[in-house]
């Protein structure tokens, strides 16, 4: 994906960066996936605007993970993700059930419970994150290859640390293709409001992702 994150508001921090993401699936068996993804966070220096109070440093994330499918609605799955960053490095183990349904309508409606716990020089933290998703294909009940698709997300988290509790909105749009072999581009458009009230952080993210399968 190729983000760029904003804070906005009076009394909260304005960010901006670009990243560039890759994913790939590793079909194992009729239950395994081996799932896998590379994440380079380009910080981009926009403090010289009105909007903008500064920039987000270098991160590159990289995650692994173990996909099971349990049935043709619902899959579970567990793995971790390493984070290199200039503020420091940090290790996040996570697991999660998800659930995937097609309606009678155009609509396939996506749900997503993930719990996670990362670890630094810090107090580790946990989240707890539930994601719904809508996705509608440009023709037709289903999305096929050759055809562009738009998708819509909600992801509501709860952060622990210590004693602290922050809570997190995120809401995205996607307009993706689908390339011959399941393999798709996506480009986003992310809002992300952390500790919503009058010292929230609000990101905006423009995102391109790529994802491919074997």
């Amino acid at each position: 994906m190729w983000y760029s994150s904003i804070y906005s508001q009076e009394g909260c921090e304005n960010l901006f960066s670009g990243v560039v993401n890759l994913n790939h699936s590793l079909q194992i068996n009729n239950r395994y996936q081996l799932k896998s993804g590379f994440e380079r966070r380009l910080p981009v220096d926009l403090s010289n605007k009105a909007f903008f109070s500064g920039t987000v440093v270098t991160r590159n994330h990289l995650t692994i993970g173990i996909q099971r499918k349990l049935s043709p609605l619902y899959s579970i799955a567990a793995g971790g993700i390493y984070r290199i960053s200039e503020g420091g490095n940090k290790q996040r183990l996570f697991q999660q059930i998800a659930h995937v349904q097609q309606t009678l309508s155009r609509f396939k409606i996506a749900h997503r419970l993930r719990l996670d716990k990362t670890f630094s020089n810090l107090a580790p933290e946990y989240r707890i994150r539930y994601r719904l998703g809508a996705e509608l294909p440009s023709r037709g009940f289903r999305v096929d290859p050759g055809e562009t698709y738009f998708a819509l997300l909600s992801e509501f988290l709860m952060k622990y640390k210590g004693d602290t509790q922050i809570p997190e909105l995120r809401i995205t749009t996607q307009l993706g293709y689908l390339f011959k072999g399941g393999n798709k581009g996506e480009f986003l458009f992310d809002v992300r409001i952390q500790n919503p009230g009058a010292n929230s952080e609000n990101l905006f993210l423009i995102g391109l992702g790529y994802y491919f399968s074997n």
